[in-house]
């Protein structure tokens, strides 16, 4: 059997290469998580935006669905519903990261009695009365700014009708 003979000429500092190489690619792989641990974080506090505006968006419709239903026959409740803003910073004694707008709109339909009866838009300073059948279409819809600068928004939409006894 023959033996190989290896010579080990020109390797002086080849493992100190290799170590230096390493590192420098760990390095890179090092920042690169540390870039994504950021990502995730903006992204992890735009969610908690959206959540927080998306809660208070319904529970502002909930609000308006309890003042239209508040009992009473001449649906003061109901008739008191409109098109509102407002700004919410805190809730509670939580500061929030971003101002969130809440926007109401309100449009009303009324019963059109006759041949072929059918709901038509009617005018939002038109007195309610009880004898005739409406409801109206609020949709409220909250507006924050994110952490970039880029708007973001979110609305809820839903049907309110009186309740008259």
């Amino acid at each position: 059997m023959a033996t190989a003979k290896f010579q080990l000429r020109n390797v002086r500092g080849s493992s100190l290469l290799d170590g230096l190489s390493a590192v420098v690619v760990l390095s890179i792989g090092l920042l690169g998580l540390a870039g994504l641990q950021g990502r995730v974080q903006n992204m992890a506090a735009a969610a908690e935006n959206g959540t927080v505006a998306l809660e208070l968006a319904q529970s502002r419709l909930e609000r308006l669905r309890g003042i239209a239903s508040e009992p009473g026959r001449d649906g003061a409740g109901y008739a008191r519903i409109g098109n509102s803003r407002e700004t919410v910073a805190a809730i509670g004694d939580r500061h929030l990261d971003t101002p969130i707008s809440l926007q109401v709109d309100v449009a009303r339909f009324r019963l059109e009695a006759g041949a072929e009866s059918h709901y038509i838009a009617a005018a939002a300073d038109a007195p309610f009365q009880v004898d005739l059948p409406e409801f109206k279409r609020v949709t409220v819809t909250a507006t924050w700014t994110g952490k970039n600068g880029a708007p973001h928004s979110v609305a809820l939409p839903g049907i309110l009708s009186p309740a008259v006894l």
